[in-house]
């Protein structure tokens, strides 16, 4: 779909490139990504190894996955942690971190889930939670694809409007809270009208659905932003970002002329040194 596109259909993603995911800036973002899914992750992996409820296998198998791609978030975020590596390996890097974007959008899903496990809660907060990551997934597609025919449209030129024109995409943005805010209102008018006690046991649930909706929707907005950037990177020398040099640091002067003095005895020291020889000789 982008083929056609040049290097300058994608010019203005190119200060985002040399901005705010820079490689030395993208490698902070890998350590966020990787504390966020730490938290929510960690939820799923004590949930699942502390409990002494019988929980179906397939729980234990998604437990090890969390643990697995923890520890992988955390040796990536290692190595790209030392700037030369980060500016080195920045396409592979790019890679990683809409991986590691779209992971951590998804993320508190898991932990809603093994929480709502217990008995106390109405089985329709799952559905409701499924709706809403399958709401959060058609929208993060479509932004994807829109981003794409913004590009084609000329939009990130030179001059270009950009990902978003706000005054025209009114709709893009409105939609998803409208459906979010309606799911999520009517799990909980049935949860009321189950029983007024129940509502009080599951509230924390609800928050947490709802941190993790506002979490993948925003994401979703933001997202095509990084996997169009990854495209440019993989295709474009010019999104290769230089490693800046660093300025050389200025010596004192005191110190310069200690040097220099220092220099000049040793080198009066070797001249007396070799005149003693002489007259020996």
């Amino acid at each position: 779909m982008l083929k056609q596109c040049k290097e300058e259909d994608f010019y203005q993603l190119r200060s985002v490139a040399t901005g705010r995911l820079r490689p030395n800036k993208a490698s902070s973002f890998l350590w966020t990504t990787f504390f966020i899914s730490l938290l929510t992750n960690g939820i799923v992996i004590w949930g699942v190894y502390g409990t002494d409820y019988h929980l179906r296998p397939s729980w234990l198998l998604f437990a090890n996955i969390c643990l697995a791609s923890l520890i992988i978030q955390l040796i990536i975020a290692l190595f790209y942690s030392k700037e030369t590596m980060a500016y080195r390996f920045q396409k592979a890097q790019s890679i990683f971190l809409s991986i590691a974007a779209f992971k951590m959008s998804i993320d508190m899903y898991a932990s809603m889930t093994i929480i709502s496990e217990g008995d106390i809660y109405p089985s329709h907060i799952k559905s409701t939670g499924f709706a809403l990551f399958m709401g959060g997934l058609i929208y993060l597609i479509i932004s994807t694809l829109r981003g794409i025919k913004r590009v084609q449209q000329g939009e990130f030129r030179e001059g270009g409007k950009g990902l978003y024109d706000f005054k025209q995409s009114k709709a893009s943005v409105s939609l998803p809270i409208i459906f979010g805010a309606t799911m999520m209102g009517g799990s909980i008018a049935r949860t009321l009208s189950n029983s007024t006690s129940e509502f009080a046991q599951v509230g924390a649930v609800y928050f947490g659905l709802l941190l993790a909706v506002i979490l993948q929707y925003t994401m979703a907005f933001a997202l095509p932003e990084f996997f169009l950037l990854t495209y440019c990177k993989l295709k474009f020398e010019f999104f290769h970002i230089q490693m800046p040099r660093r300025p050389l640091k200025e010596t004192p002067r005191e110190t310069l002329m200690a040097k220099k003095q220092a220099q000049q005895v040793k080198a009066s020291k070797k001249g007396t040194q070799k005149k003693a020889r002489s007259k020996k000789k």
